[in-house]
């Protein structure tokens, strides 16, 4: 795959103009339309800034050494409860490894580490395969999606509810006095930097990898 191509797919996947990359990079708008049409190539040390200093951004097409192969991210997902832990975002473009999902998630573009209790159906500590929406206009109610804002990366079941999201935990744990010990969190749709359909998860049993939905 050829640096343009990356280049290409890098701007799709982020949903990114050639201007704002352009803009970034400290380039013209003119030859970064060369380098995605093929005919520039892109500086090497604009590549090495990208890589190291990208917004948040999804770099894996930028990676073809990990080709065929998905960003594994370190994860800390509840927030609020019995369990006040909350992701890291600072150092969400930096993968802890790359990992092959193989036949079971063949669609999914990253993986997390996924910890906490607000979400029964995920036991802490096993692996999310995380699909990227590129569409926030196609979500599916009643689906469960990783919300990530400058502030929290979240896993919750989702409602869309017009100019915000509905975030809610599938753990319905309440406290004595019968208030929610995970409640609904209400989520501004213009706060949210990213969001991930989960696909399904992962665990280890005795060392052998077991999928559950």
């Amino acid at each position: 795959m050829g640096i343009f191509t990356m280049i290409k797919k890098f701007l799709e996947i982020n949903n990114l103009r050639q201007v704002e990359l352009a803009e970034f990079l400290g380039l013209s708008e003119s030859f970064m339309s060369q380098i995605v049409r093929g005919t520039r190539s892109m500086p090497p040390e604009k590549l090495k800034y990208l890589l190291k200093n990208g917004k948040g951004w999804d770099i894996s097409p930028l990676q073809p050494s990990k080709r065929g192969k998905i960003p594994l991210y370190d994860d800390a997902v509840t927030i609020g409860g019995v369990n006040e832990q909350a992701a890291l975002v600072d150092n969400a473009s930096r993968p802890t490894e790359w990992i092959d999902a193989g036949d079971w998630f063949p669609t999914a573009t990253s993986a997390i580490h996924h910890y906490g209790d607000s979400m029964v159906e995920y036991p802490s500590g096993c692996i999310l395969a995380l699909k990227r929406v590129q569409d926030p206009k196609l979500l599916i109610n009643g689906e469960n999606y990783v919300i990530e804002t400058d502030e929290f990366r979240i896993t919750k079941q989702i409602q869309d509810d017009g100019d915000d999201i509905i975030a809610y935990s599938s753990n319905r744990e309440t406290y004595p006095d019968g208030r929610q010990i995970h409640s609904p969190i209400r989520i501004p749709k213009e706060s949210i930097r990213h969001l991930d359909l989960v696909l399904g998860c992962v665990i280890k049993k005795f060392s052998t990898p077991i999928r559950i939905r």
